[in-house]
């Protein structure tokens, strides 16, 4: 068993929060990038419905959103 030096935190940082959400968001922008690049659909919770977005409504992000760790 390992000592308590050893045991890894079960707790999230305040700190980290801010970059767990950059992250959260640039997953979120590349794999709604690569449906519309795939012109795939992508399907949504809206107003407690279900809602299917065709690809021509998935909107553009600009280029500096897209990459992670820029800016």
């Amino acid at each position: 068993m390992l000592s308590d030096e050893r045991e890894p935190k079960k707790t999230l940082e305040l700190s980290h929060i801010p970059i767990v959400l950059k992250a959260l968001g640039a997953g979120v922008q590349a794999a709604l990038a690569e449906h519309k690049r795939l012109q795939q659909s992508v399907v949504v919770w809206k107003d407690g419905k279900v809602v299917e977005v065709p690809p021509e409504e998935i909107p553009e992000f600009p280029e500096e959103e897209k990459t992670p760790g820029k800016g």
